[in-house]
């Protein structure tokens, strides 16, 4: 494999690994030279992945990686559906594995641990994740109000929120998951106190889910739902002081997160990536892995890649920054207005909701009457 980073992520960012690593493993530089990179990876909690890149905890065991094109078996190519190729480190006690390049927290680091990073590790936000809670298609339910998701996690049973009373219905995380984590933050319900199937993998939340019982309610990253829509819905969500009850996206149906780049979708995190560096100049320990998270987080990087990074951030049902216009500093904290540094809300949203009415089109030779041209639309700022 060409150029390996090895990364620890969770699983909400299995989507983003299939995509960006079949792009990276077929990467060229401008001149039209190969420059591929493999993205090996491990499935963890977010809790876990900060444990192990602070600690230094070594990667063993199987892992995962994405082919390249020319790895494809004839006549059948590898698509991002597809589960990714496996590979294995030695899990011996006596063999050192190997270090984590890359680590990933689909939430804020605080909401895992209170101290803050060792001076070997630097700290990047990425895109923004939503979280949804999710039912079957026979449940008849279509929103959740704040109170009433407390009362159903916070007291299971007891809360008495029909129909989901039955807590071996309530399909959750366990408490090192960030889909818990953000959950328990943005309703105010101690992780510890979380009700529910304690699940280890989104996958374990979904199959629960699939068994079709109308009582049943999970909690999901939205890009994990994104790739299961056609069995489960996910509800409209009120949180606490609204009046209405919202989607991340601007209906059921749409894919365009809308509502959690302008606030009125509140359960959501920024991806946290963290790689090692030298501690006396502040440089990254392996090149390509900060080649790679600057690609994650909407950045310049040299060489250029061959492919559009808003393009795969897009197609997993993450946002860029560049597209959100609402912040926060802490998991489930208050929202604030946002300006980011350069826009993509126009290339973004011809990507997700291409039915919309469409910015301005510009080029070297088309000037825009107003804004900034970039990507070839005529952006805000």
């Amino acid at each position: 494999m060409p150029n390996p980073v090895y990364l620890q992520v969770g699983d909400t960012q299995q989507n983003l690994m299939k995509r960006l690593g079949r792009a990276l493993r077929d990467n060229k530089r401008p001149d039209g030279t190969p420059h591929p990179i493999t993205l090996v990876f491990a499935l963890n909690g977010s809790c876990t992945n900060i444990a192990a890149i602070y600690g230094g905890v070594p990667l063993k065991g199987n892992l995962f990686y994405i082919p390249s094109i020319a790895e494809d078996v004839p006549g059948t190519p590898w698509k991002p559906t597809d589960p990714p190729l496996t590979c294995a480190v030695s899990d011996n006690p006596a063999d050192p594995g190997v270090a984590v390049d890359i680590a990933n927290s689909a939430l804020f680091n605080s909401a895992c641990r209170d101290d803050g990073p060792p001076p070997t590790v630097k700290i990047t936000q990425g895109p923004v994740q939503a979280y949804v809670l999710a039912v079957p298609t026979a449940s008849t339910q279509t929103a959740i109000t704040f109170e009433e998701a407390y009362f159903v996690f916070g007291f299971g049973a007891a809360g008495m929120i029909a129909p989901w009373i039955d807590e071996a219905q309530l399909w959750v995380r366990k408490v090192t998951k960030s889909t818990l984590l953000a959950w328990a933050r943005n309703l105010s319900i101690p992780e510890d106190k979380f009700k529910g199937q304690k699940l280890e993998a989104s996958a374990d939340v979904i199959n629960g889910l699939n068994l079709g019982n109308p009582a049943a309610i999970g909690i999901l990253g939205a890009e994990v739902y994104d790739g299961n829509r056609s069995t489960m819905k996910s509800l409209a969500y009120r949180a606490k002081g609204q009046y209405a009850a919202y989607y991340p996206d601007s209906s059921s149906s749409a894919r365009d997160k809308q509502n959690v780049r302008d606030g009125h979708y509140t359960v959501w995190s920024p991806t946290i990536w963290m790689d090692r560096i030298t501690e006396a100049t502040g440089a990254p320990v392996k090149a390509d892995a900060r080649y790679v998270i600057d690609l994650i987080a909407g950045k310049t990087v040299t060489p250029a890649p061959s492919f559009s990074m808003i393009d795969v951030i897009s197609a997993v049902g993450l946002v860029p920054d560049c597209a959100m216009r609402v912040n926060r500093t802490v998991e489930g904290g208050p929202l604030t207005l946002y300006r980011p540094s350069e826009s993509c809300t126009c290339k973004y949203e011809s990507l997700v909701a291409p039915t919309a009415p469409a910015c301005a089109a510009c080029s070297a030779t088309l000037a825009c009457a107003t804004g900034v041209c970039r990507n070839g639309l005529c952006e805000d700022h």
